[in-house]
């Protein structure tokens, strides 16, 4: 589908091999560049930070909990794309100062030009569907930031309550792009995320053709009426069968068409580098 538009939404990078002796000397800073102190929290990472310079901002944490004590420990920051440059000579000092530096997550957002009513989508896993204001989730709450986690809105409705004027439809799909293993991130333009075994999405263009009773669950569904643990297994089955007879939506295929241009700048803005070698070169390298 070559009317769908991606971009990368947020981006978190781990540093390893961090020591306290230099985060100590970035807390010092922070608090004299932004006049804020730390949150200390008991789960995750011992240590946040949330840096901001006008518009821009950046999330940082220190120290997980579930380290040994050292006088090491892993720091990651989290913000937007964009913002990335607004904070250079910090990322710069992080890189200069960290043993490794792998990629973490990002949340890959794809733009579909139709209302929310036309963009069906289903869970493969078994995933149950929630609404909370509009916006559906797939997952639960405390799984906002593993892989594949789902959260499908009107984007256009979204920035106009921000006083963005917009024309014409905007649905957005974002999924969690976080992989299993560990990956540098000068290497991550090689692993694409791949969404396809989690979802099926279709682009409903015509429904006439389908039983009444089919199609009155389909548009409940899609307006947000019901969700699709409150149908039967037998109903959610063909549903989805359905549904393959519409335009089908291959995430996999427009992340790996997408991936290097939306990519390549973050890799190069906090590392400096973008390796198209495969990972075990750039180590023994």
């Amino acid at each position: 589908m070559n009317n769908v538009q991606l971009s990368v939404d947020k981006v978190a990078v781990e540093y390893h091999g961090v020591t306290v002796n230099f985060y100590n000397q970035l807390a010092l800073s922070f608090r004299e560049w932004f006049d804020i102190k730390p949150a200390i929290r008991h789960k995750g990472y011992v240590y946040h930070w949330n840096l901001r310079i006008k518009d821009a901002y950046l999330y940082l944490r220190y120290q997980p909990w579930w380290q040994k004590k050292s006088r090491k420990y892993t720091l990651q920051i989290e913000t937007h794309p964009d913002h990335l440059i607004k904070f250079q000579r910090l990322l710069d000092a992080l890189y200069n100062h960290s043993q490794e530096v792998y990629f973490n997550r990002c949340e890959l957002a794809y733009d579909f030009p139709y209302p929310m009513s036309n963009v069906f989508i289903a869970s493969n896993t078994g995933r149950n569907m929630n609404i909370y204001e509009g916006t559906r989730y797939f997952g639960r709450k405390d799984e906002s930031k593993a892989n594949a986690f789902c959260r499908n809105y009107d984007k256009k409705v979204e920035r106009n309550w921000k006083g963005i004027e917009e024309s014409g439809e905007r649905t957005r799909v974002e999924l969690v792009y976080r992989p299993d293993e560990k990956i540098p991130l000068e290497s991550i333009i090689q692993f694409p995320p791949k969404f396809n075994n989690f979802y099926t999405c279709t682009v409903n263009t015509d429904l006439q053709a389908v039983r009444a009773e089919k199609r009155a669950m389909i548009l409940a569904l899609q307006h947000g009426l019901m969700t699709p643990d409150e149908l039967s297994k037998h109903h959610r089955a063909s549903i989805k069968e359905i549904m393959s007879s519409q335009q089908a939506v291959d995430f996999d295929a427009l992340a790996a068409q997408h991936w290097t241009e939306l990519i390549t700048v973050p890799c190069a803005i906090v590392c400096g580098k973008v390796s198209h070698l495969p990972i075990q070169e750039v180590r023994s390298g």
